[in-house]
This record gives structure tokens, sequence and C-alpha cells, in this order.
């Protein structure tokens, strides 16, 4: 548990500047009145065994720093691993509401993706392990609906290569790679066709097409027999010798759903509040960046934007648990509100304030699209860039 503080400290060092108290990571177990409940229970609170217990989230919590008295409140809830567990509601009108509306993923289709991102990881670390490899390690993560927990069609994915520090000799695969670094074109097709193959080896008589696919990043798109679609992008970074948890290049895709999550400040009400919103556009017609339309991506920036700017502060943790359907809609109303008095044709809409300030209407961002809903992370693409005046 201290570990995890150190590590949560370094990634946010601004949310540990306290002055008065330097706080200690602790497990509470249960409260008491006085010292006397206290010491009655002592006895049966020690531990015989270590236990181990699953941790989802990071809860980031705040107070007023001149009144100690004062409850905290959960200023972030940060997730942990790859995916956000599948949308589910407690509240029992908010469940029954979305039930009727069709908007839950089914547990199989979950599952499927799940067992493909599985089996998908497990295939390439044969490839690229420590064992093949001194000099390069890779990461394999998704993004997109699936890393959100909603409904989607695909599975989206990204596989990095990394070149890092090693005091190590280099293996063969080693120097196969490393002399084709000065030929990224050579290096990116090798890299694509060791992955290309050995998918086809893994999932033989699971697939009905593995073929790559040329656009901005190569990808390999893949069709299984279930009709779980997954897409892998191919990501290289050299040069960078540095390990992965250190390293500053943003990865394409995963660093811009991390930093919605956590502008969202609550990913569950997130998931709620983007699932219905994109159900609303699809219904209308108004969904998909190839009709001249928001995609995926700008609508979830238009939904973090409404969770970060209206959400009330969050008392506890079963506040989250307890989001209503009441809640939902005063969300909905704020999303409706908040975009219709919106000034589209003068304003930019960004997640990250200074941009709108240091950036102006000449910056090359601005060029394409109609809109301007801003990526919140380095280079601020514009994600509504294929919006038209008709949009």
């Amino acid at each position: 548990m201290k570990e995890l503080f150190e590590r949560t400290k370094r990634l946010f060092p601004a949310c540990v500047k306290n002055p008065q108290n330097e706080y200690n990571p602790h497990l509470t177990i249960e409260q008491y009145e006085n010292a006397e409940q206290l010491n009655q229970a002592r006895s049966s609170l020690v531990l015989d065994k270590p236990f181990d217990f699953p941790v989802e989230y990071v809860y980031i919590l705040q107070r007023c720093l001149k009144d100690d008295a004062q409850p905290f409140h959960i200023l972030y809830q940060i997730p942990l691993g790859p995916v956000l567990p599948k949308l589910n509601s407690i509240d029992s009108k908010l469940k029954e509401f979305f039930q009727t509306m069709n908007l839950y993923e089914s547990d199989e289709s979950y599952n499927q993706k799940q067992d493909k991102f599985a089996k998908l990881s497990s295939c390439f670390q044969q490839i690229f392990n420590e064992q093949n490899s001194h000099h390069f390690r890779h990461s394999f993560s998704p993004y997109g609906s699936f890393r959100i927990g909603i409904n989607g069609q695909d599975l989206d994915t990204v596989f990095v290569l990394n070149e890092v520090k090693s005091n190590e000799g280099e293996t063969e695969f080693d120097k196969t790679l490393i002399q084709m670094q000065h030929d990224k074109s050579s290096l990116n097709n090798h890299i694509l066709n060791l992955l290309e193959t050995q998918i086809k080896a893994n999932f033989e008589n699971e697939i009905v097409y593995c073929r790559k696919v040329q656009a901005l990043f190569s990808i390999i798109s893949i069709l299984f027999i279930d009709q779980t679609k997954v897409e892998v992008s191919l990501q290289i970074k050299l040069n960078e010798k540095q390990s992965l948890e250190s390293s500053k290049e943003p990865t394409l895709g995963v660093h811009e759903i991390e930093h919605l999550l956590i502008h969202a400040r609550s990913p569950p009400i997130f998931q709620h509040l983007l699932t219905f919103i994109r159900k609303w556009a699809q219904n209308f017609g108004i969904y998909g960046h190839v009709y001249g339309y928001l995609g995926g991506y700008s609508w979830a920036i238009l939904c973090a934007h409404i969770c970060h700017s209206f959400l009330t502060p969050i008392k506890s943790l079963y506040t989250i648990e307890q989001f209503s359907v009441d809640q939902l809609f005063s969300l909905v109303q704020s999303f409706f509100s908040t975009y219709s008095k919106f000034n589209w044709s003068t304003e930019t809409l960004t997640l990250v304030p200074r941009l709108s300030k240091s950036m102006n209407n000449s910056s090359s961002v601005f060029q394409r699209g109609s809109m301007r809903i801003l990526s919140p992370t380095p280079p601020h693409n514009n994600s509504a860039r294929a919006t038209m005046l008709s949009t």
C-alpha cells in the first residue's frame, strides 16, 4: 500500500503539497466512537495471515486545508488495470432504464472481447519477451470503447515496441531490429509481419481473416469466427533508451482515453453519460466522422467536460455506487444546455484551459472542421476535423 502511494505521489505531485500534515497511507478496517469500544474489539482485529483483495480504483481525496474537521470528498476516481469493469448500475430505476433502452453490453460480447485481448497479449509475449530480447520491450493496450467499458463494435488495441536501457548483451533478435533502425519502413514492415505470422499461427482455426492495413499507423485487422473484430495498431518508439514506465512519449489512442477518464472525475458516472449520449446520437443519425458528424472520441470529450464541470462533490464511494437516473438526466440536461449555447463558429472546446488562450484560430489545428473539439494530449489535434458547416 505504501509503495502504491509513493508511485501515485510521483504521478500527481501537486496533490500532496500539504505543509501541515504528512499523510500516512493506511487501511481503515472499522471506526469506533470511543477508545473503550476500540479496546473491546481489538483482539478480533488481529490478522493471523495475509490476504489479497482487488483494487479497481485509487481515490484522490480533498478537504479544506483550514478546516480539518471537514470530511474528505472524492476529487478524482483513478482507474487501475487495462479495462474498466463493464457498465453496471446499482440503482434499480437506472438499471431498469438502461435495460429498457438496451444500453448494456451483453456478457457474451464483453467476455469475448476480454478473451481475445488476453489471448493476443499471450500471443505477442511469445515473441517479445526477456529471453528473446534485452534491448526492446513491448506493451499491448486497449483503448476506445473497450477500454472505457461501454458497448462498442470493435476491440481497438495498440502494440508499442520500445527501445529500452539494458546492460545485457544483444540477442540475435536485438541485432536484427537494431540493424533496421535506420530504415523505419523496413523495421515497421518486419514487426508487422512478425505479428501477423504469430496471430495466424495461434488462431489458425479461430479467425476469418487477418490482414494488414496502411493508415496513419500500420494496422492489423482481425475478424474472429464469433464476429469479434480486433484492430491492432503498431507504434515503434526508438532511441528513448528508458523503461516503459518512464517513457514520456504518449501512445496514440491510449493516453487520450486515460486523460478523459481522469478528467471526468468518476469513470462509472462517465460511462453512464457517454453510453446514453452515444445512443442518442446514433438514433438521430448524427454519429460518425465518416458521415461528417462527430466520432466516438469527440462525443467522449464532450461528456468528460460535462462530468468535470457539473458533477456535484462526491462525498463517498456510496454516492458513486448509488448514482441514480435523476442524477443522470441532470447531467444530460447540462450536456444539451451547455452545447446548445456554445458558439461553435468562434469558440474551441478544450479540456486544457490554457490551450484556448495560447492557440489562435490561424493555428494548423483549426484548419479543418467546422467544430473544434481538441484532444487533451499533445499535439492537441482537432477531433472534430471531419465536421462541415451543415453539421
